[in-house]
């Protein structure tokens, strides 16, 4: 990789970035797609081979993430995407709770027709996956875009930032309950409906409703998740 123009890792504002900057923010992109599961090992030469770069972009890459919470480091040495207590995903999804619904009435309040137009853009490339079929990383990216296209409209790179290390967290719980399977088609039909009632939202410029509906896709997922905790 060479240096040059970068995004930030849910394709934002685009910036001047170094080959560590880019590796570290791929890196982050893939646990916020949910590309490794909670509990994952990643071993530092794997992720050099899956990013066709050297070892010491990963290495620095892997100790930034760490440092944030998004990796444990392990006595042996190894990475490993955290795996969450029944608590701590509890406090994940109340905190998810507290700013996302926000993020989405600020949304509507400040959505422009390019800014929607986007956003209906966003949401058709997610539905343009057949329920039935296995999730695969374009369908997660398409989910992770779809959210970020919300975020982003309020303007704020903080409030942005502030979401995405909550999904640094949260990624990792998608492929338990977005893979195949009828809970998991259940779970994806159910939140088809809702997002098209949040671009509803948006369309309207109605805060509140779209509070009410970000409201509805985060408890949807944290029933998921409690689902999944109990099998």
């Amino acid at each position: 990789m060479s240096e040059g123009p970068e995004h930030d890792a849910v394709g934002g504002r685009a910036a001047r970035a170094t080959q560590r900057d880019k590796v570290y923010l791929d890196l982050k992109r893939m646990l916020m797609l949910g590309s490794f599961p909670a509990g994952a090992s990643l071993p530092v030469r794997r992720l050099c081979e899956e990013l066709g770069v050297g070892t010491m972009p990963v290495r620095d890459a892997v100790q930034r993430l760490a440092a944030e919470g998004a990796l444990d480091a392990l006595p042996n040495g190894r990475l490993r995407v955290p795996l969450l207590e029944a608590a701590e995903i509890e406090e994940l999804f109340a905190l998810r709770l507290l700013i996302e619904p926000h993020a989405a009435a600020r949304a509507a309040e400040a959505a422009t027709s390019e800014t929607f137009a986007n956003l209906e853009a966003a949401l058709a490339a997610l539905e343009s996956f057949d329920l039935p079929a296995a999730v695969d990383s374009a369908q997660l990216s398409a989910n992770l875009a779809f959210h970020f296209a919300i975020y982003r409209i309020t303007g704020s790179p903080q409030l942005v930032q502030i979401i995405e290390n909550l999904w640094l967290r949260f990624g990792p719980l998608l492929t338990g309950f977005m893979t195949t399977g009828d809970s998991a088609q259940a779970y994806r039909a159910e939140q088809t409906v809702l997002h098209r009632r949040l671009v509803e939202a948006v369309r309207m410029r109605d805060p509140d409703f779209a509070r009410s509906a970000m409201k509805a896709i985060i408890e949807r997922s944290s029933r998921a998740a409690r689902e999944i905790g109990t099998r």
